[in-house]
């Protein structure tokens, strides 16, 4: 049997109560920070681009700038910031076609892009959206990256005809900047998720959460993330 004088006891008392106390205010911020710091935007909108066997279960979400020379680099097109990339990793891939090739096109993965145009031209975004209201996003972004030093507004027209688009549909379509609100839309949920530059990423789906990848990483990044949500 352990005896304890009344002093010690209430020194024991007095501990046990400054416990109980910081122990709530622990669970207070907590529950403060989940209410007032989670995110607040859509990982994916209504009219975002989906590539991919739509029964697959993991999301690969892209916030991306098509004259951003770091996103240019993760599509695999810039060959300037992917050697300076190289040098610092002998290893790099890009990693946008990789997923592409062992995930998108094995029924795994869905790819989504979201716009978030950082720099002054919001006019390729805009063009993306008009292309893809004629069925031809996926051909249209990929142009929109092999050509990123040309994205002035006749090379976007020029794009979109050679791609067989309804040429006057497209013009109309872009130059009354029809999916303004749509991209605004995208540029909201992307800041609501913590988006802060491009490229950022997010992995996953809602049974497993998501997990974010800032810059132009590496593929064998993605595919440890990929890999752990399947």
């Amino acid at each position: 049997m352990i005896f304890m004088d009344s002093e010690n006891k209430g020194k024991v008392i007095t501990l046990n109560k400054k416990l109980v106390i910081a122990i709530v205010l622990v669970i207070a911020i907590v529950i403060i920070a989940f209410l007032f710091f989670r995110p607040t935007g859509k990982f994916i909108a209504d009219d975002s681009p989906i590539l991919g066997d739509l029964n697959a279960s993991v999301f690969v979400i892209e916030f991306s700038d098509y004259e951003c020379p770091f996103c240019q680099a993760a599509e695999g097109t810039n060959q300037e910031i992917i050697s300076m990339l190289r040098q610092s990793n002998s290893m790099w891939e890009a990693p946008i076609p990789k997923i592409i090739e062992d995930y998108v096109n094995t029924g795994k993965v869905k790819l989504v892009f979201r716009q978030y145009p950082v720099h002054q031209n919001v006019y390729p975004a805009l063009a993306s959206k008009c292309a893809q209201e004629q069925g031809k996003f996926w051909e249209y972004h990929k142009t929109l990256f092999e050509n990123y030093s040309a994205l002035a507004i006749t090379d976007l027209k020029k794009y979109a005809f050679d791609l067989n688009l309804n040429i006057t549909q497209f013009n109309s379509c872009l130059e009354s900047r029809k999916y303004q609100e749509s991209i605004q839309n995208d540029l909201n949920d992307g800041q609501g998720l913590g988006v802060s530059g491009t490229p950022t990423f997010f992995i996953g789906n809602e049974a497993k959460g998501y997990e974010k990848i800032v810059g132009a990483v590496s593929f064998s990044a993605f595919k440890t993330v990929i890999d752990s949500k399947l």
